[in-house]
């Protein structure tokens, strides 16, 4: 059984701040650190739920898709790092039985959800497709969902979670903080989030047959609603 894990930075166990997602920071070195720790924890969880192949996508943008600590990371999977890509998930026509949504965040406009955004904080407003309003969360599971590969675990803050099961049904998922804000949340440490994110993965994949595919029927019309003009003319070009 192959696994998909999909990474994001915003939602991972102790990150609350803007300076923890920005490179050249303490903060940042820290953030990564704590990433790490929650990815190595849903690849074990995988492991445990009868995986035998376990890719991981560094999925936050700042240096180029160059966030996981390399020498920590568990030498089961496989790591995606470094950018520019070919595309947005490489290697999904390989083939796997289930993806992991891990340290993910909700989408922008998000009430009392740790750093929502969708895609860019500076640049875009909101994002649907076929006129249903999606996040990341959303925008990737329809990606995954081309290639008939189901959500089955989404690691995050309350309202990621919520925002997550709202999609894609009775869903495995952690909540490793509630937000009182978005730069301010109620947090669990990593020395509980972590047995917690094992726990749901291996429950993930021995639930497999309860989860579908998210899909929507083509043709895909895709409409960005963007922060400022002046970045829908330069889309416009």
């Amino acid at each position: 059984m192959k696994v998909y894990i999909l990474t994001d930075l915003e939602g991972a166990t102790g990150v609350v701040r803007e300076e923890q997602t920005r490179p050249g920071t303490q903060e940042y070195l820290e953030a990564c650190r704590l990433l790490t720790g929650d990815v190595n924890a849903a690849v074990e969880g995988a492991l445990k739920g009868g995986a035998d192949e376990a890719y991981v996508l560094d999925g936050h943008g700042a240096r180029g898709g160059f966030n996981l600590v390399i020498e920590e990371l568990h030498p089961a999977a496989k790591y995606i790092m470094g950018g520019p890509r070919p595309c947005a998930i490489p290697f999904l026509e390989r083939g796997f039985s289930a993806a992991f949504l891990v340290g993910y965040h909700a989408m922008a406009g998000t009430a009392r959800a740790v750093l929502d955004h969708t895609m860019s904080t500076r640049v875009v407003y909101e994002v649907s497709v076929n006129g249903l309003k999606v996040g990341e969360i959303g925008i990737h599971a329809l990606i995954l969902g081309v290639f008939n590969i189901p959500v089955a675990l989404v690691t995050g803050c309350k309202k990621a979670v919520e925002e997550a099961k709202s999609l894609l049904g009775d869903i495995e998922a952690v909540e490793v903080k509630e937000g009182l804000s978005r730069n301010s949340a109620l947090l669990l440490p990593p020395g509980k989030t972590r047995p917690m994110i094992i726990e749901a993965a291996e429950r993930a994949l021995k639930r497999l047959g309860d989860f579908k595919p998210f899909k929507m029927e083509p043709p895909y019309t895709v409409e960005i609603t963007f922060t400022h003009p002046v970045y829908a003319d330069e889309a416009e070009k």
